[in-house]
């Protein structure tokens, strides 16, 4: 996904990020590095160099990297202009190259120091995106690893995990460097080769410790690096962070070498480092709502004397993919006095390998869960149960809908407080959702499409989710939105940003607003009020999901009942 629809589905627009503090000034020397003002930081006998932008974002985010990259050297340029874009959002760029080379313990703790002199004396964010190149990865999967809350993401480009695979050329894919091979194997302290081959001091061993700090993770690789295959290296992440349902997005390019770094679409590299960065940190922070290790939250606390109104951010995906963090800007809700959750929950990966039939019913029941716990912590985090209102994109957004249309799910004879909550919430504000899950009706909506089958567990494409459909009907009515449509149910706002074509082709097909166009009719059958926003609709009233949702729950609702 690139542009407007990656931006509505994440809850951010670029173009309009927020920005806060003025920047205080650095130390130092100062010139220009092809635009931003260039500082120099004195960390122990070396020195940082900072990019300072104009004004720094909410939150004050930071890059820490190894080096400022060339913008006039055609290997780096891509990434070069990665760091100046950073810096024109409102990042600062920090680099300083590591006190040991190719990832061994460092005996100066010179990224420790720069990180310190970065969030205490210059008031930086306290999670940073630690962006690697190359060798350099295997420093910063080692930081990372060690370091964990302290890490948003790691940009991590045609980069360096197992040493086995580069510089030592030990793995069968990668051809290695001798010269860094054995400057490593003097670095680490190995008296042999095998002692390093066997070693856990290889980055690659940390790959748990990374996993269970839930650092983000965006890898871009060459479909033909022979230096750094991502077979050898990124992959292994991958797999470790799909078992565990972690955020990690590879960015392929099939047909790049080594050379050049960085991704051509600096804009969808921004995007995803976004989604990955709060502007505001959490009140509470991974606070379990379940026992799985996908099962938990975040949550910040409007400034309020009252108990407040609150929104619940699902985020999308697919159930596949996808991060808590990208629940986006904050300041409007709170400033507003309205509580924010967002929810990380079990993908369908997930729930296949528990065995939970259907698989969707793993994130769905996830997020009603969720919800039935924020209802639960209501008097602790000064919250109002009767205004909860439930927000997200696509996946997302159909699993908001689900829930809102559903029966409550409370079991009031519950031994588990957290069970006998309720689910329903005050009101939905969507963008792109599936409104349905049932091929047939979807298909007739729109021909082209080929969503869906996934979460009921289906193999082989469409054609065989058609085929299977009869069998299936029950899930079908028990999961999909549509479906479970009544008079009872709450207000719905729906954002879209195509046009309707019923019953013919479109563009994206996954998030047609065929889907809100239908969900629309069926919600006027039955009374219930349906708000649907594309482009040149009539009769919409709200210009977003958060202008919806504000309007809904913020304090022009009356006081809450004694």
């Amino acid at each position: 996904m690139r542009g407007g629809l990656a931006a509505l589905l994440s809850g951010l627009w670029l173009a309009v990020l927020p920005v806060a503090h003025t920047t205080e000034p650095f130390p130092g020397q100062s010139s220009d590095h092809n635009g931003p003002v260039i500082s120099a930081v004195p960390i122990g006998t070396s020195k940082a160099q900072v990019l300072v932008p104009a004004r720094a974002a909410s939150g004050r985010p930071w890059v820490l990297a190894a080096s400022l990259y060339d913008l006039e050297n055609p290997a780096l340029a891509n990434i070069a202009r990665t760091q100046q874009d950073l810096v024109k959002q409102g990042f600062h760029v920090v680099a300083i190259e590591p006190g040991a080379i190719l990832g061994a313990p460092d005996p100066e703790a010179r990224w420790d120091a720069t990180y310190r002199e970065m969030t205490d004396r210059f008031g930086l964010s306290g999670e940073v995106l630690l962006m690697a190149v190359s060798g350099e990865g295997l420093a910063a999967i080692r930081w990372a690893a060690e370091n964990p809350g302290k890490v948003s993401c790691l940009y991590l480009d045609k980069a360096a995990c197992d040493y086995r695979s580069w510089p030592g050329g030990r793995l069968g894919k990668g051809k290695g460097s001798p010269k860094d091979w054995t400057a490593l194997l003097q670095a680490y302290g190995f008296a042999d080769e095998p002692e390093a081959i066997a070693s856990t001091l290889n980055p690659i061993a940390l790959v748990k410790k990374l996993a269970d700090s839930r650092v983000g993770i965006i890898y871009v690789a060459g479909g033909e690096d022979e230096v750094v295959p991502f077979a050898e290296n990124g992959a292994v992440i991958e797999e470790a962070y799909k078992i565990k349902g972690l955020f990690f997005r590879l960015l392929n390019q099939p047909k790049e070498g080594h050379h050049p770094h960085g991704f051509s679409d600096t804009r969808e590299v921004l995007r995803l480092i976004r989604m990955n960065t709060y502007d505001t940190p959490p009140t509470q922070r991974l606070v379990a709502y379940g026992p799985h290790f996908s099962q938990v939250l975040d949550f910040w606390k409007a400034d309020s004397p009252q108990p407040t109104p609150v929104v619940v951010f699902i985020h999308g995906g697919g159930w596949g993919t996808g991060t808590r963090r990208g629940v986006g800007t904050l300041e409007a809700y709170l400033e507003a006095g309205v509580s924010v959750v967002s929810v990380d929950y079990r993908f369908i990966a997930q729930a296949n390998a528990e065995g939970i039939v259907p698989p969707v019913r793993g994130p769905m029941h996830d997020v009603a869960r969720a919800v039935q716990f924020v209802r639960s912590k209501a008097a602790e985090w000064g919250l109002r149960k009767d205004r909860i209102g439930l927000t997200g994109g696509s996946a997302g957004g159909c699993s908001s809908l689900w829930l809102a249309f559903h029966p409550d799910l409370a079991d009031p004879t519950s031994t588990d407080p957290v069970a006998q909550e309720s689910t329903r919430p005050f009101c939905v504000a969507v963008q792109v959702p599936q409104t349905s899950l049932d091929p047939r009706q979807m298909k007739e909506w729109t021909p082209n499409i080929t969503y869906g089958g996934h979460a009921f567990g289906v193999k082989g494409g469409f054609g065989a989710f058609l085929d299977q459909r009869e069998s299936l009907l029950p899930w079908i009515a028990e999961y999909s939105p549509y479906a479970l449509a009544t008079a009872d149910d709450p207000p719905v706002f729906m954002h879209f940003q195509d046009t309707p074509n019923l019953g013919h082709e479109q563009k994206d097909p996954t998030h047609t607003v065929n889907f809100g166009v239908k969900l629309q009719e069926r919600l006027r059958e039955l009374n219930v009020p349906c708000e649907l926003l594309y482009p040149g609709a009539a009769g919409a009233t709200h210009t977003s999901s958060s202008d919806y949702l504000l309007d809904r729950l913020a304090v022009r609702q009356s006081p809450e009942p004694e």
